[in-house]
């Protein structure tokens, strides 16, 4: 029952965090958010000992490609993607001091979800589709007031095709939006 004391509240904060107010060059068609090659997008909600981030990013900028995976080395991608995406320690550095475990990851992946059979026949269909990535990682952190920086250092050095990543952060003491780049990849608060 906790749990979803907390969780209602952070969703509604969440879901306020809306990444549309970017500019963009085309929409994709499941989702709300900008489709831009290059730029990804992170909300963080810091709610008591609940840390929440979502990531969004298009395919592009993950496994390299947006198509159907077809071949053996496009389907290992985006298993590879997968698996460097559940790796949070490899993407997000923390300070140790605030305890953050990770108790729960989820990803969202266009690509993964269409089996062979689902998939688009025509090649030219595939070459104008979009697909995007989301990932959800929660973390219950012992002393949340010790968390005042989150670097993504690792998550640039793992994807080199995410150029910019719109974060915007919500917590008792901070509401910010910033743009991290290769050259800048920390968010303080």
């Amino acid at each position: 029952m906790r749990f979803m004391n907390i969780l209602a509240p952070t969703a509604l904060i969440l879901a306020s965090l809306s990444p549309i107010a970017y500019a963009h060059e085309h929409q994709h068609a499941h989702s709300l958010a900008a489709h831009q090659h290059g730029v990804a997008t992170v909300n963080i909600a810091l709610d008591e000992q609940q840390l929440i981030l979502e990531l969004q990013s298009p395919s592009m900028n993950i496994v390299g490609f947006e198509y159907h995976p077809r071949s053996a080395v496009d389907k290992q991608a985006v298993v590879d993607a997968e698996h460097a995406l559940k790796n949070e320690q490899q993407l997000f550095t923390m300070s140790n001091a605030a305890q953050c475990i990770l108790t729960a990851v989820h990803v969202d992946n266009d690509l993964a979800e269409h089996s062979d059979t689902h998939q688009q026949s025509a090649q030219d269909e595939d070459e104008h589709q979009h697909s995007d990535i989301q990932v959800s990682y929660q973390f219950n952190c012992a002393h949340p007031e010790k968390l005042k920086r989150i670097d993504l250092e690792g998550f640039f050095k793992t994807f080199p095709l995410t150029e910019k990543i719109h974060v915007q952060l919500i917590s008792a003491d901070s509401q910010q939006g910033v743009d991290l780049s290769q050259s800048h990849t920390a968010v303080s608060w």
